[in-house]
């Protein structure tokens, strides 16, 4: 038997084109409203302004200097980030960066109206080779490319800078062929590439950065701040994985002075008008008010273990309009202390606001926010907020242009340094197993087939070159300190002669010591890479940082000695 089936929709008839009366929302039981309200507790008399304005009064104390522990404080410059100022190292000195100050170098001189003549003479002193390129342990090719279309066609800057950067201001005799004029005019090209180098890359060179710990493969240095109850502190500063000091990064250091002298305290009062705290997707305050949507209130699911999701639901639903917020602008770099919170409310009433953290607690029933510790504090932290000289928020960082991973080898019972980049001559990062690849195509190494015997006695697997083992050395025989050295691997080189290759990057640079309990289980990972940012006054500021986070646990070299392989005929 056949059956029929049918739908029914309902659809409006609108009968004019006027939307007022649907948006007013008509209310046609009221008692029912009213008994909802009476459910929840809304007719309940509470004493509850508003707040009208807010008067607040603060005290502001600015950094004074920094330091590297156990040597003297050196004044804290106030025209740059604080990471440029604590890790700052120089610049390698590339091909790439070699012809760039070159060409700068020129451009100053046409500016100063130097002849042509004058420029010649300078490439002729100190002109770009081909000879400078492949100076690492396997020949650059893009170096090596780089260098030839450079070559006789471009000054070398940074011969220039080292060679007057000594006698600057003064140049008895720039180029013995250029006459006086020329000198003269040579003399304030010189000048100007002296202050733009060291305004723009500070150093070229290849010192570290004074706050760089090798032997921990981190940064350590102190900052001293003014106290806002006058007087001055030291507080230490931890940059995060990514090499910046945000708010979080300070302690203050227990115990601690230095002779600096504090700065100018700032107290400040004035008078704000709070607004409500808001996010995005939280609930308009007023019930009839149209939102987006985006937030589906109702889907939220969560159980007993999901706190978080439990208080931002609480929060947004039910104490939204509860929660005030005021702007206070704080000068960079400075240590802030509010000394009075008074609310006046519309009714007239006036309210101090204490801090919510201002009962002293033992530290595991301490509840605080946004706080620096303090050990030597009753509350066991300090009662200032911080907004540090840092470019955290701001921070413009490359690629890394070298990676050093440190790692345990069980298997082989050693700790590896892997370089898995480094710099090549014109300054970007080249894998380590690129240059493996070109050394080996260089020493052309070819295996022995001898008498023709089934099997080859190995006495060491051959092991690439960016794989540097890290030698344990006991540094402290009394109390056990061991340190691991990188050491190195004897390989084929050239013309079938043994070599041992030693570590191409800076961060394993010559004579270095890391601290055995540095490469842990779980590894290690170091890397160097060029950092920018913009100051409050629209500066630019370039500077080369170095990261250190968690490895990706222990590894195998493939490290074995003593090994029989079968020869296999070639087919």
């Amino acid at each position: 038997m056949s059956s029929l089936t049918w739908w029914n929709r309902l659809e409006p008839r609108p009968r004019s084109a006027d939307l007022a009366r649907a948006l007013e929302a008509q209310v046609r039981d009221p008692a029912w409203f009213l008994a909802r309200q009476w459910q929840f507790g809304e007719f309940r008399a509470e004493d509850a302004a508003s707040p009208g304005f807010v008067q607040l009064s603060h005290t502001t104390a600015p950094f004074v200097g920094w330091r590297v522990p156990g040597k003297a404080s050196t004044a804290l410059p106030t025209g740059q980030p604080l990471e440029e100022t604590v890790e700052t190292e120089a610049f390698s000195p590339d091909l790439a960066l070699r012809v760039e100050l070159g060409q700068t170098f020129e451009m100053l001189l046409a500016k100063h109206g130097a002849s042509a003549a004058v420029v010649k003479a300078f490439r002729m002193r100190y002109g770009f080779s081909v000879a400078m390129a492949g100076s690492a342990d396997s020949a650059d090719p893009e170096g090596t490319r780089f260098a030839r279309v450079c070559e006789g066609r471009a000054i070398d800057g940074y011969r220039v800078y080292v060679a007057f950067r000594a006698v600057a201001p003064a140049y008895p005799d720039p180029v013995p062929s250029l006459s006086g004029a020329d000198a003269a005019l040579a003399c304030q090209a010189l000048d100007d590439l002296k202050v733009w180098i060291e305004d723009l890359y500070d150093a070229v060179g290849t010192t570290e950065a004074p706050a760089w710990r090798q032997e921990r493969l981190e940064y350590d240095v102190e900052v001293v701040a003014t106290r806002p109850d006058d007087g001055v502190t030291v507080l230490t500063a931890d940059p995060d994985r990514e090499a910046t000091f945000d708010w979080y990064a300070f302690d203050e250091r227990t115990g601690a002075s230095d002779p600096m002298n504090p700065g100018q305290l700032t107290t400040s009062r004035s008078s704000v008008l709070p607004i409500h705290v808001r996010f995005r997707g939280m609930p308009n305050r007023r019930f009839w008010d149209l939102e987006s949507g985006q937030v589906n209130f109702g889907g939220i699911e969560s159980d007993k273990r999901d706190l978080a999701r439990m208080m931002v639901a609480y929060f947004m639903l039910v104490q939204g309009n509860d929660w005030f917020m005021l702007p206070l602008e704080l000068p960079v770099g400075s240590l802030c202390h509010v000394d009075s919170l008074v609310v006046h409310d519309v009714f007239g009433g006036l309210t101090l606001v204490e801090r919510a953290d201002r009962d002293p607690a033992p530290a595991g029933e301490r509840w605080t926010m946004f706080s620096t510790t303090a050990g030597d504090s009753a509350r066991g932290y300090a009662d200032y907020f911080i907004l540090p000289p840092s470019a955290a928020g701001v921070l413009q960082s490359s690629a890394p242009i070298e990676a050093v991973h440190m790692l345990r080898d069980q298997m082989a019972n050693m700790a590896w340094a892997v370089e898995h980049e480094t710099e090549n001559d014109i300054g970007l990062a080249r894998s380590g197993h690129e240059r493996e690849f070109a050394a080996q195509a260089e020493v052309g190494v070819t295996t022995n087939q001898g008498d023709g015997a089934p099997l080859r006695w190995v006495i060491q697997t051959p092991m690439p070159r960016h794989w540097i083992p890290l030698v344990p050395a006991v540094i402290d025989p009394l109390i056990g300190d061991v340190a691991l050295l990188p050491g190195s691997l004897v390989r084929p080189g050239s013309g079938g002669l043994p070599e041992t290759p030693a570590p191409k990057g800076r961060i394993l640079k010559p004579g270095v010591r890391i601290a055995e309990e540095e490469v842990s289980r779980a590894g290690t990972r170091v890397r160097r890479l060029i950092c920018a940012s913009r100051w409050t006054d629209g500066s630019t500021h370039l500077w080369v940082a170095r990261q250190k986070s968690a490895g990706a646990g222990e590894g195998s070299s493939g490290l074995r000695f003593d090994q029989a392989e079968i020869r296999r005929a070639p087919s």
